[in-house]
């Protein structure tokens, strides 16, 4: 994924809340969200290119999501980042251990942010920057392909409308994915200078990306309350913007420790 803004511990009912858009090739293949067959017990889409995962959510709650961390020029990796979702929910481990792992291998992935949670914790991990594995706390947040902590256009503007609608009690389908649908250019003077050019900062700095050949994939819309169940709500999108297809998924935890 390229844009996932959060809210984690921050509502009375709601431990977490995603909104999240994919940007891909248009051409890469990909699956719809669904149930997977293996890892069993898992929900979410799939790259079918290389196997791997941007954002998914099992049976036990247990939560994944991964955007890549933009650079100019980089060798190719050994592993796909998407294998960092993935394989999470094939370990019988909480998030605290997934992310130690996943800190420790990270150099034979392509650059990374990672976000990893269970019913109790959620962490941040990334093989670039100056913040590489750490427990978040509670309150919203928005990462996209920089670094923690970086102020960028499209995370500031995601973080802000999203901490709006948390304390209005807005979290539905269709508000989340409005705010996921903004396509605002940001000013020339606020884009970031990832080496990749002006030209393509303009066109990468909106938070849902149009055009023929790379853009938003998938939004997707995650909600777990803290009585024990999930929401897991997607939009496909094709070059043109329109929607492909609409996947919704209600389940209640299993409390079978996994941790």
């Amino acid at each position: 994924m390229c844009l996932i803004a959060f809210a984690w511990q921050a509502h009375p009912q709601l431990d977490l809340v995603v909104a999240a858009n994919r940007d891909e090739f248009h051409q890469r293949p990909t699956e719809a969200a669904h149930w997977w067959q293996e890892p069993a017990g898992t929900f979410g889409g799939r790259d079918r290119e290389a196997g791997g995962a941007w954002c998914a959510v099992d049976r036990h709650g247990r939560f994944a999501a991964v955007t890549n961390v933009r650079e100019p020029a980089r060798a190719a990796p050994v592993r796909s980042r998407g294998l960092l979702v993935r394989d999470y929910f094939a370990e019988p481990c909480g998030a605290s251990a997934w992310a130690a792992r996943m800190a420790e291998q990270g150099p034979a992935f392509g650059p990374f942010n990672l976000l990893v949670g269970d019913r109790d914790t959620l962490w941040f991990v990334s093989n670039r920057g100056s913040v590489r594995h750490m427990a978040l706390r509670p309150g919203v947040h928005a990462i996209s392909n920089g670094h923690w902590g970086d102020h960028w256009p499209k995370t500031e503007r995601a973080q802000d409308r999203l901490q709006t609608l948390l304390g209005a009690g807005a979290l539905e389908d269709d508000v989340l994915c409005d705010l996921l649908a903004d396509t605002d250019i940001a000013p020339a003077r606020a884009l970031p200078d990832t080496g990749v050019g002006d030209e393509r900062e303009r066109f990468l700095s909106p938070l849902f990306i149009r055009s023929a050949m790379y853009g938003t994939r998938a939004s997707t819309v995650i909600r777990r309350d803290r009585s024990g169940r999930v929401h897991f709500h997607e939009r496909g999108f094709d070059a043109d913007a329109r929607i492909t297809h609409r996947v919704d998924q209600d389940w209640r935890i299993d409390k079978e420790d996994r941790s």
